[in-house]
């Protein structure tokens, strides 16, 4: 079983509040009311009522992702803390039932919710499935860490970074390697690929530029795509 985990939804519960205390809420001062509307707005009513719900609708699936992400991130680390080949189909199956909760506290709709939860179901499958997945959550690296924070002046400014893991492999080399659980519809993937690592370059090479500083191993840097299967990866 998981370290600090069982198959019961109280325990997605007892999770999910550490991630959804993290939002801030903002409250309107007291006494404030809304200002009246300019008289040109009548003449647009129409056109404004006809479009706001597909207008909500792509908000909401925009911060449906983001939490996905969220999501995918806190359950990639506790399986990465744990070591995947310590992880079975009945964990793999306690993970997406956990998902639910934290989507929900993270402020998911019910109409957003199944998608959501599938869609973290199959990030992780992907990873529980993929060789490049398993030997990035092995636990039988050397120093490996998930959410490692540093922090380090990188271009005349103070940068304070956190890698979503990081290890030392069996021929010394230092890797760095973050996730990117957005998806990819339609062909072209090599190439959508190649953009978000020339996109996620800069933000690689400053973490790797600390790193340097704490050590003198070689450093290669990576991206790993869940959803997709996906992988890049370079020297610093």
């Amino acid at each position: 079983m998981l370290s600090g985990y069982s198959s019961s939804n109280s325990v997605g519960e007892k999770t999910a509040p550490r991630l959804a205390s993290t939002l801030e809420r903002t409250r309107l001062a007291t006494g404030w009311s809304l200002p009246a509307p300019p008289s040109s707005s009548e003449a647009v009513g129409e056109i404004i009522n006809d479009t706001v719900g597909d207008v909500v609708e792509f908000g909401w699936a925009g911060e449906t992702a983001r939490h996905v992400g969220t999501v995918v991130h806190r359950l990639l680390q506790r399986i990465g803390e744990t070591g995947i080949e310590n992880i079975g189909e009945q964990e793999l199956q306690t993970y997406k039932t956990i998902s639910r909760s934290m989507l929900s506290r993270l402020g998911v709709s019910e109409a957003f919710l199944q998608a959501a939860v599938e869609k973290t179901g199959a990030a992780l499958r992907s990873t529980f499935e993929n060789e490049r997945g398993r030997w990035i959550l092995s636990n039988r690296h050397q120093q490996a860490k998930c959410e490692l924070a540093l922090s380090g002046v990188y271009a005349e400014r103070v940068m304070h970074m956190i890698s979503d893991r990081t290890f030392i492999d069996d021929e010394g080399t230092r890797w760095i390697i973050d996730y990117k659980t957005g998806g990819h519809a339609g062909g072209g993937l090599d190439e959508f690929l190649d953009r978000e690592q020339e996109r996620y370059s800069q933000q690689l090479q400053a973490y790797a530029k600390v790193m340097r500083k704490l050590e003198k191993s070689p450093i290669r840097l990576g991206l790993y795509f869940p959803l997709l299967g996906g992988w890049r990866e370079w020297s610093f």
